[in-house]
């Protein structure tokens, strides 16, 4: 599924949330309003998959998780 699809998705499923991530373009933004939001910064996680390639994770807290791919 293509990013604009799935903001889509998120949009339909949950507006707020979906017009805020849809401002995030980039690490540094999604580290500020998730900190700002009150995810603790010791609960983010980042894994990587491969030499380039990460899966940024945010806790929500209604116990939904927003993944970003990042690179």
């Amino acid at each position: 599924m293509e990013y604009a699809n799935q903001l889509a998705a998120l949009r339909a499923a949950d507006p707020a949330l979906g017009e805020t991530v849809a401002g995030l373009r980039n690490l540094e933004a999604i580290l500020k309003w998730a900190t700002g939001a009150g995810v603790p910064f010791a609960d983010l996680d980042l894994v990587q998959q491969d030499e380039y390639s990460y899966d940024f994770f945010v806790p929500l807290p209604d116990a939904r998780w927003l993944v970003f791919a990042v690179s």
